[in-house]
């Protein structure tokens, strides 16, 4: 759980906050948006890097 967390705390602040309040928080894609003023899309694909991110790291780390 450690690692996943200083995984999630490297990644850029919004990808980081994104994947947080939508798998922490519970959030969907378009409140993230709706919050952030910006569009769906934009969310979704920081969250899509975010993870493709968090997926190499983890490896890396194992």
């Amino acid at each position: 759980m450690q690692e996943l967390h200083a995984a999630i705390a490297s990644l850029p602040n919004k990808q980081a906050k994104r994947i947080y309040a939508h798998f922490i928080l519970g959030m969907t894609k378009q409140d993230i948006a709706r919050a952030e003023g910006v569009h769906e899309k934009v969310v979704r694909v920081a969250i899509e890097r975010g993870l493709r991110r968090l997926e190499k790291i983890l490896k890396n780390s194992l």
